[in-house]
């Protein structure tokens, strides 16, 4: 007969699987509120009376702080209760999201939407909820569920924010998530259970390689938000990527010096979370291209002898199924277990090689363009599932939080470049803004993005075995009661 005081397999696994989705939903959530915006800048900025500058940082005051705050969380995360820190990322968000929507003008919603970037963070969080109260094969599931949400979210935002902007006052771009935020809260509150550190763990936060780092990736991504406005060779993008790469050079010696740093360097140079950054910077770099370019592509006229002359509402068919296709992440793992960690992890490169192929000869063709896009969407999930299932593997228990956040800041920092990239490739082939870009210079954007493809698909070949071996996750180790 069971013991009262032991819950019966199937109650635990039912309690286990609403822990997954409360910390997959938190990401999931942020990730939908980073794209909520984007449909209604052109309106946001009629109503705040701002400038194109102003306007510009709706979107890179959200980029901009999750990268920087990012690695500090995710050490927090690892020292302390992941729970209360998860808690504490959502109230800074909710927060945010708050402001926006009480926004009477520009400062106070670039305010807002600095706040909301902190959201970024959840990730590292989520990880390690996750590691601490899912079986090993449900984590690997896990990893997959967690980007497949991502990509989802995303497409749901895309869906909804134009009506709502179109019918409602911009403001309820923020009041509808703010909703959700609240909830999200109070779920997690009374739901997850307290995820403490590793036992022996060490409790020190590294403020200085904190700063350091920070510092850096502010100025770097600062001037790839400003590189097609100043120029790739401008002295204002060139002096701030030079000073970005001294602060870098400080803190990795910075890091080598302590004995208990933000990011331990030595274990970046490990075979694996090398692929898993590569795989990172590619996913999000080739996600980028495609949405900046396929629309400009595809809503050129059809004399330009590529374009299609396509309305929004196809554009909008054209690349909300890139995006939902995303969604089919988790195969990667049913992958790994069939065919071994070498072949899931060039699996994605190898369609996203695939999707570029297509790109470059999509001009005029509607097939192409979808198909194009289908693989960017596929290719970068699983590229990005497998890279967190590569860190997982390769990383002391007391660090997951804080390298898979540190993942998705390299992705962020893919992400910003292939978007910057193609716009200033894009903008500067044409002589006015009212001018087609040529098809060389799309050409010339597909072609970046499959030379980083290829990339990531040798690095996958040479720096990760066949198999690797897992650490299971530590089962049990939390109680799985919910908070009264």
């Amino acid at each position: 007969m069971q013991s009262a005081a032991q819950p019966s397999p199937s109650p635990a696994r039912a309690r286990s699987g609403v822990i997954l989705a409360l910390a997959v939903g938190a990401v999931g959530t942020y990730k939908a509120i980073e794209s909520m915006a984007s449909p209604a800048l052109p309106i946001v900025q009629q109503e705040l009376g701002a400038t194109r500058a102003e306007i510009a940082w709706v979107i890179t005051g959200v980029l901009l702080t999750g990268p920087i705050v990012t690695p500090l969380v995710g050490r927090l995360g690892d020292i302390f209760d992941k729970r209360k820190v998860l808690l504490a990322v959502l109230s800074i968000v909710g927060l945010g999201t708050l402001v926006s929507a009480l926004s009477i003008s520009m400062p106070m919603l670039i305010v807002g939407q600095l706040l909301q970037g902190f959201g970024l963070s959840t990730v590292p969080l989520a990880v390690g909820i996750m590691r601490e109260t899912q079986t090993e094969q449900r984590l690997k599931t896990g990893n997959g569920i967690m980007v497949g949400t991502i990509y989802a979210c995303t497409a749901l935002a895309m869906l909804v924010a134009g009506p709502i902007a179109d019918k409602l006052h911009f403001s309820w771009l923020f009041w509808f998530p703010f909703i959700v935020l609240v909830a999200m809260i109070i779920l997690s509150w009374r739901l997850i259970p307290s995820c403490p550190p590793v036992a022996g763990a060490s409790t020190r936060i590294d403020f200085v390689g904190a700063a350091l780092f920070g510092a850096a990736l502010a100025l770097f991504l600062v001037a790839l938000t400003y590189a097609p406005e100043w120029g790739w060779t401008s002295t204002g993008f060139l002096g701030l990527v030079g000073l970005a790469l001294v602060l870098l050079i400080a803190f990795v010696f910075a890091e080598l010096k302590i004995s208990e740093p933000l990011v331990d360097v030595r274990i970046l140079g490990s075979r694996q979370v090398i692929a898993a950054s590569v795989l990172m910077i590619v996913a999000g770099l080739a996600i980028n291209l495609f949405f900046v370019s396929v629309p400009m592509q595809v809503q050129q006229p059809t004399s330009t002898g590529y374009g299609l002359g396509a309305s929004g509402t196809m554009t909008s068919f054209i690349l909300v199924p890139g995006v939902l296709i995303g969604t089919a992440a988790p195969v990667v793992s049913w992958i790994e277990r069939v065919a071994g960690t070498r072949i899931a992890t060039v699996f994605g490169p190898a369609i996203l090689i695939v999707g570029f192929l297509c790109a470059t000869q999509s001009g005029g063709s509607v097939a192409l363009t979808a198909v194009s896009m289908l693989c960017a969407g596929l290719g970068s999930g699983m590229a990005i599932a497998q890279a967190m299932n590569l860190v997982v593997a390769a990383v002391p228990a007391d660090r997951v939080g804080a390298f898979s956040g540190m993942n998705f800041v390299v992705k962020a920092i893919g992400s910003t470049s292939g978007a910057q990239v193609a716009a200033s490739i894009l903008s500067t082939d044409a002589a006015d803004a009212g001018q087609s870009p040529s098809w060389s210079a799309f050409t010339t954007v597909f072609v970046f993005g499959l030379a980083g493809a290829i990339l990531a698909l040798i690095v996958g070949l040479t720096a990760v075995s066949k198999r690797t071996s897992r650490q299971p996750a530590p089962v049990g180790a939390v109680e799985l009661e919910p908070r009264r």
